[in-house]
């Protein structure tokens, strides 16, 4: 039993970790309004208009999001695992992206575009539109993250407390009658 409630503390753990990384904060912990959010993508937009290293319909998969209607008409599990998988997409398209602007021997060499390269212009190109992609993502699932993370609690804490209580019952236990 104890196996069980820890297992399902550590996993509730590490979903309530990647909700709290998607609700955007400022470098002081505090929530960030979605007009600020708004404005951080306007500047990395801004940016990304002005490169000349990667065409920009090569740039378009990266950015490909589900309509915000069909968001919030979703279950908020299902918003959950959309969230999870479109992280994942975005990470192969840059890899993908990466393969397709390198020579191959660049291309083995960051383990199938899964590292960044050594080209500076090329990782600069991506790190911009890893962040834009990122906050559109964060834009568009804003209320739903904020929705599932407070529901999250709801859950998360009677495993960490029941965890809790086997754990010193099972210490209360061993003391009094001792392991031999």
């Amino acid at each position: 039993m104890a196996f069980w409630i820890m297992s399902a503390v550590a996993i509730s753990g590490v979903i309530g970790r990647y909700l709290y990384a998607q609700i955007p904060r400022s470098l002081s912990a505090a929530e960030l309004s979605l007009k600020e959010v708004q404005e951080q993508q306007a500047e990395v937009t801004n940016q990304l208009a002005t490169q000349r290293v990667v065409p920009a319909e090569d740039l378009t998969p990266i950015f490909r999001l589900p309509c915000a209607e069909r968001v919030q008409a979703q279950p908020m599990i299902l918003a959950l695992g959309w969230m999870m998988a479109l992280d994942v997409r975005r990470e192969l398209n840059i890899a993908g992206l990466r393969l397709r602007h390198r020579r191959l021997k660049a291309a083995v060499a960051s383990v199938g575009g899964v590292l960044s390269s050594k080209h500076p212009e090329l990782e600069r190109v991506i790190g911009a539109a890893r962040r834009q992609a990122r906050l559109s993502k964060r834009i568009l699932f804003l209320s739903r993250s904020q929705q599932v993370f407070h529901l999250w609690h709801v859950v998360h804490r009677p495993f960490s407390y029941s965890f809790a209580v086997l754990a010193l019952i099972h210490i209360t236990v061993v003391m009094l009658f001792g392991v031999r």
